[in-house]
C-alpha cells in the first residue's frame, strides 16, 4: 500500500504560502524583504550581495572582487503576473562577466530556467533548454523565514544539510524539467 501522507514540512509550507498570498491579496499591500547574503562564487571567492524580494519581483546588487569600482544590479524580468515569480538561484562569473541563473514559475508545478549575462551595460536573457549543464546553487532560496539581516555561508550550509531542504533547492541541473513549454 502506497504511503499517502504529506510531510509536515510540505503541508506546513503550503499552509504558510497560502496564508501569505491570501493576506497580501486581502490587504492590497506588497510585502518586501531585504537582506544581505554571503555568496561563494565558483572561483572560491566570497562576496556579499544585497537582496530584495517582494510580490513585485526580486533584485540583487553586488560588486565583483575583480572589478571593485563597478556595481551590478539585476532585477527579475518575469514577475508581476498572477502565478509567475522569478527566483535567482546561481550567481556566477563567466568570461569575466557576471551571470545569474533563475527559475521562473510559469504555472502551478511548471517552471522554466533562464540565464542572464551582463554585456554592454545590460542584462541579456536566454531561456535554458530542457537539459543543461548543472550548477550548484549559491543564492539563498527560502525567503519569508525571518532570516535576519545577513545570511551567512554557515546558515546556508546548515539549511542545505537539513533533510527537509529539497535537492531542488541545492542544485540546478539536468534533472529539472520544463513543464508545458
Amino acid at each position: 500500500m502506497a504511503d499517502t501522507r504529506i510531510s509536515w514540512t510540505a503541508r506546513g509550507g503550503a499552509v504558510v504560502l497560502g496564508l501569505t498570498v491570501a493576506g497580501a491579496l486581502l490587504s492590497g499591500c506588497t510585502r518586501t524583504e531585504r537582506w544581505q547574503e554571503q555568496v561563494r562564487l565558483p572561483t572560491g571567492e566570497v562576496i556579499v550581495v544585497d537582496r530584495r524580494s517582494s510580490d513585485d519581483g526580486a533584485a540583487i546588487r553586488f560588486t565583483l572582487p575583480s572589478q571593485p569600482g563597478k556595481s551590478y544590479e539585476w532585477r527579475a524580468a518575469h514577475d508581476g503576473g498572477q502565478g509567475q515569480h522569478e527566483n535567482p538561484l546561481v550567481l556566477d562569473v563567466e568570461n569575466g562577466a557576471p551571470v545569474i541563473y533563475t527559475m521562473v514559475s510559469t504555472s502551478p508545478g511548471c517552471r522554466l530556467f533562464t540565464r542572464y549575462a551582463y554585456r554592454d551595460g545590460g542584462w541579456s536573457e536566454h531561456v535554458l533548454p530542457d537539459k543543461f549543464k548543472g550548477k550548484e546553487m549559491n543564492l539563498f532560496v527560502l525567503n519569508g523565514l525571518n532570516i535576519g539581516e545577513m545570511v551567512t555561508l554557515e546558515q546556508k550550509r546548515r539549511e542545505n544539510a537539513a533533510v527537509s531542504y529539497s535537492r531542488a533547492l541545492r542544485f540546478l541541473g539536468p534533472g529539472d524539467k520544463v513543464c508545458g513549454l
